[in-house]
């Protein structure tokens, strides 16, 4: 079973809460602190939390998932209160308020799918006054990608996967991270001892976290989650237009699109546009979701009958339908990060840059593929993303590659060479990346979220 570190994750939050704690001190704190936690379905918040609250002692956290008023209020008593019992959740808020007294003091609560306890205990904290130094913090599914804020628990990198994984092919780690969205809950059952297609067939297994946890997440969150299973294979098999997926399942397009909007709400769809007035295009927002559609939704039955044949359907099909479109998002992430990159015409241009990617040939007769060309307030990226996982980066590619990215210099005041590898770049790729300020050579160690 592999495990995964939250230690950046843990400091960037205690350092909010530091913050925290110094403005209660001098009384100059809003009533609601913006340090909620929230992360996507399985991103691994319960296990951050249980984490820090193991080093910070005025930290608690309750998971009143699935539970009624009754058994929550009891779990509230137990763990809360000490063992001391409470007739109503107001009573216990009250406690609670005592009990603390001075102390500053954190209290996680955990329900994704805002339960009648949820609710009851809600409007008990709003109606009890708790003291300033006293922090109510809800812990939700979903947060967006794009908010950068300490609360925001985001899905295992590549890199904390080639840590768990380190006698792996980098190959073969990219594969699961992409296969499993490096999603915690869903990568709990690999093992790092054993080979890579041994933990393919763990994964592919009828009763591994890996079959029934995207079936899981929609049971919570819809009533009728088989009118919405539709949808996302149809987004999961390349349609991406609205009219593609209404026309796809046979719906019309106002239902089809009140069902869009229900799954973006609930984070498992984003929309992109290529302008202001183009038409939405809808993406599944992670990896792990395209997988379960691609290889379990309509395979169940030969899960059992016939594990080997699904296998080999996945061995096939894995490196085209998944591991390299999440090694791209890997790589969008990290020019997201680095070049904070906010403007959301900014990321449609190059979302319609990696979509149609141009293709070119020099006059040498040397062809290649550039991914993107990003342009934005007087400054362009041009980005390269790695094309299969054996490609190594030459001398003679990269000379073109900064060749044409200096061709855009007398149309912009400032034009960076962004160029990601698998595999570790040459010595002189290094150095020229030393030598001009504008290029950064990425290699695959550097994906960190």
């Amino acid at each position: 079973m592999v495990t995964f570190s939250f230690e950046k994750d843990i400091a960037r939050f205690h350092s909010a809460w530091s913050e925290w704690k110094y403005s209660v001190y001098h009384k100059d704190t809003p009533r609601h602190y913006n340090l909620a936690v929230q992360g996507f379905y399985g991103c691994g918040k319960t296990e951050f939390l249980r984490q820090f609250c193991e080093q910070n002692k005025d930290a608690v956290y309750l998971n009143l998932k699935d539970l009624d008023s009754s058994t929550a209020l009891a779990v509230f008593c137990k763990r809360i209160l000490n063992g001391e019992n409470a007739p109503d959740w107001n009573d216990a808020i009250k406690k609670y308020k005592t009990l603390t007294g001075s102390r500053f003091q954190v209290l996680f609560i955990d329900d994704d799918n805002g339960s009648s306890a949820y609710k009851t205990f809600e409007s008990a904290i709003q109606s009890v006054k708790l003291h300033d130094h006293t922090l109510v913090l809800h812990v939700k599914s979903f947060a967006p990608e794009s908010e950068q804020k300490p609360g925001n628990i985001k899905s295992r990198s590549i890199v904390d996967f080639l840590i768990a994984f380190p006698d792996y092919e980098k190959a073969n780690v990219i594969r699961l991270h992409g296969l499993t969205g490096g999603l915690p809950a869903v990568a709990k059952e690999l093992d790092a001892d054993i080979p890579f297609e041994e933990n393919l067939k763990i994964l592919l297994r009828h009763d591994s976290a890996f079959s029934n946890f995207a079936p899981s997440i929609l049971q919570r969150l819809f009533r009728s989650p088989e009118s919405y299973h539709p949808i996302l294979y149809s987004i999961a098999c390349g349609k991406h237009r609205l009219s593609e997926i209404a026309k796809d399942i046979g719906f019309p397009n106002n239902k089809c699109g009140k069902y869009l909007e229900a799954l973006i709400k609930a984070g498992l769809v984003n929309t992109q546009r290529e302008s202001e007035n183009s038409f939405a295009r809808y993406f599944l927002t992670n990896s792990y979701i395209k997988s379960w559609y691609l290889y379990i939704y309509k395979n169940r039955m030969l899960q059992i009958t016939n594990p080997q044949g699904l296998l080999n359907k996945v061995i096939k099909t894995m490196d085209k339908a998944i591991a390299l479109p999440a090694l791209e998002e890997s790589c969008i992430r990290f020019i997201d990060n680095k070049y904070q990159i906010h403007n959301s015409w900014f990321i449609d241009r190059y979302v319609k840059g990696k979509t149609k990617p141009a293709y070119l040939k020099r006059k040498d007769g040397f062809r290649f593929k550039i991914e993107c060309i990003i342009e934005n307030n007087g400054k362009t990226l041009v980005c390269v993303f790695p094309h299969s996982f054996d490609e190594k980066i030459t001398k003679e590619q990269l000379e073109h590659y900064i060749n044409v990215s200096s061709s855009y210099g007398s149309l912009c005041s400032e034009v960076s060479l962004v160029v990601f590898s698998v595999n570790r770049f040459s010595g002189w790729c290094v150095h020229q990346a030393s030598v001009y300020d504008q290029l950064f050579c990425v290699p695959l160690e550097r994906l960190k979220y």
